[in-house]
């Protein structure tokens, strides 16, 4: 199916005024449209490396990998330290480093040179879970907030000034044992940035639902 058809029930996104980034270069600036654009985000049933999702173009496309590695086998600690994301060919676009020692979850996202980028972060505070983007040298404060109901990967992504600039939502047509959503992005944002911040919340979820059913508790509760 269309995949803008298979997500239907999604917030239309908006177009990022100023753009998102606009400061600095976007991370792939192939991925920056001047229309709305579905993608589809599909996590491999199979991999050894561990969270591995392959993008998809509207056309069907595949566009991107995004894929986990590093196990720390540690109780308590994060299950992977670092997320890499690359082109279908395996050229490196950002990587993803988990900070070992933070209040929250945090990603420290860099460009393929190892320049730092900025950071992805779980809000420790306030009435709902909301995750952030904070772009390097910025100080005026996130650039992007996700904010909805992540354990149902149904969450919007909105920019500084309020406006909601991505969604995520399950797909209708996937069956109980897939785990594949779409990822609707508004014009001039960066779709590698949207897309990756996806896969981060995805790993952290998937982390605190883990330890809750250890009995080890998971921080604050994911709605």
């Amino acid at each position: 199916p269309d995949r803008l058809e298979d997500a239907q029930g999604l917030p239309m996104p908006q177009t990022a005024v100023p753009a998102i980034p606009s400061a600095v270069p976007p991370l792939d600036a192939a991925l920056v449209h001047a229309a709305t654009t579905a993608y589809e985000l599909e996590e491999k049933a199979l991999s050894l490396t561990g969270e591995d999702f392959d993008v998809k173009s509207p056309t069907g496309d595949m566009i991107l990998r995004i894929g986990g590695g590093d196990r720390i086998p540690i109780s308590g600690v994060p299950v992977w330290d670092k997320l890499s994301v690359s082109s279908p060919d395996g050229a490196l676009i950002a990587t993803l480093d988990r900070e070992m020692i933070s209040m929250t979850p945090t990603y420290d996202v860099f460009r393929a040179d190892g320049s730092k980028f900025g950071k992805i972060s779980k809000a420790m505070f306030g009435f709902s879970e909301t995750f952030e983007f904070f772009l390097e040298g910025d100080n005026s404060g996130a650039i992007l907030r996700a904010e909805g109901t992540f354990s149902e990967r149904k969450y919007s992504f909105k920019s500084r000034e309020g406006a909601t600039v991505a969604a995520v939502g399950r797909g209708y047509f996937q069956t109980d044992n897939e785990n594949k959503y779409h990822v609707l992005v508004g014009p001039q944002v960066d779709a590698s940035l949207v897309l990756a911040m996806s896969v981060a919340i995805d790993e952290v979820h998937d982390e605190e639902h883990k330890n809750e059913e250890e009995g080890g508790g998971g921080g604050f509760p994911f709605r």
